[in-house]
């Protein structure tokens, strides 16, 4: 079952021209990230919560929902978004390894880190990107 997961995520990795092996990395960091913040968490004294991270996960599965959506509106547009969409996948890796890095060094220390909130900056990027786009199309109407 696996290996038929696979096979699939690079036929679709292909079709949009994602990177497969950066899109898997990127879901590896998220998956750790998840279980090194209930590490932290639990190292604070929290009371860990499987609710809470069920929640954590399927935020995590909602940003990956962002690199294809942006291949599938170029494809759909006829522009080739190749560029932004590995960008968007880089700045998704970079923002989770740098999560990893601060719960561990939470975790280690019992100190708490300030965080990036990077996700949501490049999230209001790609409405821009995307109203850019929509205003161009509707110029095209009038």
């Amino acid at each position: 079952m696996l290996e038929k997961i696979k096979i699939l995520l690079y036929l679709v990795g292909a079709y949009i021209g994602v990177e497969v092996e950066a899109f898997m990395i990127l879901i590896g960091f998220m998956c750790i990230d998840s279980v090194l913040g209930a590490i932290k968490a639990m190292r604070f004294g929290d009371r860990f919560s499987f609710n809470k991270m069920l929640w954590g996960f399927i935020l995590k599965l909602c940003f990956l929902v962002v690199p294809l959506v942006l291949a599938l509106l170029g494809k759909s547009l006829g522009y080739d978004f190749t560029m932004v969409v590995n960008i968007t996948i880089s700045i998704l890796t970079v923002a989770e390894a740098y999560s990893i890095i601060g719960n561990i060094y939470s975790a280690k220390n019992k100190v708490k880190v300030d965080k990036v909130d990077a996700i949501s900056l490049l999230l209001i990027s790609i409405r821009k990107m995307i109203k850019n786009i929509l205003d161009t199309l509707l110029g095209k109407i009038k």
